[in-house]
């Protein structure tokens, strides 16, 4: 198999870089979610908002007590069904973490994409490589680690407090 990936930009900077490969998440965290009882209370909420409004409003009181009702049946499935959406199995990828050029001990990645399990093996837990384009969110960029050429399998991402700080472990 042969892969190749052409950069057109004429300013492309390669310079030697500090990387090294763990294992995550290539989206970085999960966005924060409601818990059920919080979901059910916003369907309270809300029905409670609608069927005031039925009344103010001057129409039957059985129209009212449908809304009610089907807005307590609605909560009790928001509040009960389904798992909870705050605990989320996060994936544990290979991934390679790029160093800014001047780093300090503590530091977190300036970026982090997702490799292969061949390639994490080859690389190594940590080491120096040269870099091929930029490292930042979203950019491409490659990294020469003697004769092997490793691309980004993800765009990259900016690196998070779950990411190994430089130096550290």
């Amino acid at each position: 198999m042969f892969q190749a990936r052409v950069l057109t930009q004429a300013d492309i900077d390669v310079d030697l870089r500090t990387y090294r490969t763990f294992k995550g998440s290539p989206l970085g965290r999960p966005r924060p979610a409601t818990s059920r009882p919080e979901r059910a209370f916003v369907v309270v909420i809300a029905t409670i908002a609608i069927v005031a409004a039925l009344m103010l409003g001057a129409a039957p009181r059985e129209l009212a007590a449908g809304v009610a009702g089907l807005g307590g049946g609605m909560a009790l499935v928001a509040g009960l069904a389904g798992p909870d959406p705050r605990q989320v199995i996060v994936p544990s990828e290979p991934l390679l973490a790029i160093y800014a050029r001047r780093v300090a001990r503590g530091d977190l990645p300036q970026a982090v994409t997702r490799i292969t399990d061949a390639e994490m093996a080859r690389l190594g837990s940590h080491g120096y490589g040269s870099l091929v384009g930029t490292a930042r969110p979203g950019g491409t960029l490659g990294i020469f680690v003697d004769d092997y050429l490793v691309w980004a399998r993800t765009p990259p991402r900016s690196g998070i407090q779950l990411d190994p700080p430089f130096g550290m472990g």
